[in-house]
């Protein structure tokens, strides 16, 4: 075990003397990212001591952990850290003696964003009875007998208000069950062949009645069947469709691809819309982003259908990506790997 000279032992009880008087628990490491000292409240939350010659100790001992000297070392990202039943965020600074590595309790937080999630999620389930209710109910009025062209006109406008709130109640539940870093969505993998899910997709869509859109299909003839959520990936290639459809002017067109390209499978959505300008491009794929442009005001929308998308394709081991020019349209991509868990040798 490396010992410190003197001279450098003195400084770092000096900076450990400031750092005391911090309430963030703080371990200092030298270049070779050893442990050469720590402040009061990490030795308070770790039950050690001052005095228990830990100096030039590897952080993965004085923690008994991996995951933080990776994160230390640049070897991993780390969001949360779990250590005696508390919640931190690390954060890392380069300082005289190598580096300076904080740990910001978060625990507070964590613990409030679980319970407003849990919250939503049973709010979101409740919702579904009544939902479910009031479109049978709609449904069923035109069999207790004949509507006039008014009540007709009502019993659609509820359907449709029944629609878009099922559909948010759907892309709320989503965004946070599929999310690849905090969902607890477990992925359920069977043989899948996107390009029967394409096919479902395009000959099941729905048009408004005040547009006129084509909508055409091409699939690989060869493409190979994967083992993979078939639920989930379904989701995100209608989100594509859907979005395609509501943003595509009337007179437009649509054409939906699955094709292999090399060691990957490609889905693509084009459109003949009115494109998307790089700024928007850069946060199309985050949680509630929408394009602000006056066309698109009556389009309803939560913001969360292209977020869902890239979730599905990461918890897949793939992407989602946006190529568009303004005026020209744009095409949305769906990439999943031929490889590890994707392919049947993987599940044997």
């Amino acid at each position: 075990m490396k010992t410190l000279s003197e001279n450098d032992l003195q400084d770092t009880n000096n900076l450990i003397t400031i750092l005391d008087s911090l309430k963030s628990p703080i371990i200092l490491l030298n270049t070779a990212f050893q442990v050469i000292g720590f402040n009061s409240a990490f030795a308070s939350l770790a039950d050690l001591s001052a005095e228990t010659g830990i100096t030039a100790a590897s952080l993965t001992e004085l923690v008994q952990d991996t995951e933080l000297e990776d994160f230390a070392r640049g070897a991993a990202q780390i969001n949360e850290w779990k250590y005696a039943d508390r919640v931190f965020k690390p954060l890392i600074e380069a300082a005289p003696h190598g580096w300076t590595l904080e740990l910001q309790d978060v625990t507070h937080y964590t613990r409030l964003n679980h319970n407003q999630s849990e919250s939503m999620r049973f709010v979101l389930h409740d919702l579904r009875s009544p939902l479910t209710a009031i479109q049978g109910f709609a449904g069923l009025m035109e069999s207790v007998g004949e509507l006039n062209d008014k009540q007709k006109y009502f019993v659609t406008k509820i359907l449709s208000g029944v629609a878009q709130m099922t559909a948010l109640v759907e892309n709320v539940q989503d965004a946070g069950r599929y999310d690849p870093e905090s969902g607890t969505y477990q992925v359920m993998r069977i043989p899948t062949d996107l390009g029967q899910i394409a096919r479902k997709i395009v000959d099941n869509h729905l048009v408004p009645a005040e547009k006129t859109l084509q909508v055409n299909l091409k699939v690989d003839e060869q493409l190979p069947i994967i083992n993979a959520d078939e639920t989930m990936l379904q989701r995100a290639m209608t989100n594509l469709v859907d979005n395609a459809i509501k943003y595509t002017p009337d007179g437009g067109s649509i054409q939906v691809s699955v094709v292999r390209s090399e060691n990957l499978i490609i889905v693509a959505v084009q459109d003949s819309g009115l494109g998307i300008s790089p700024q928007n491009q850069a946060q199309l794929f985050e949680r509630h982003s929408r394009i602000h442009r006056p066309e698109f005001k009556r389009i309803k929308g939560t913001g969360l259908g292209l977020f869902i998308v890239r979730s599905v394709a990461r918890r897949h081991g793939g992407n989602a990506w946006v190529e568009s020019e303004e005026g020209k349209g744009s095409t949305f991509y769906i990439s999943i790997p031929l490889e590890g868990a994707n392919l049947f040798s993987a599940a044997d």
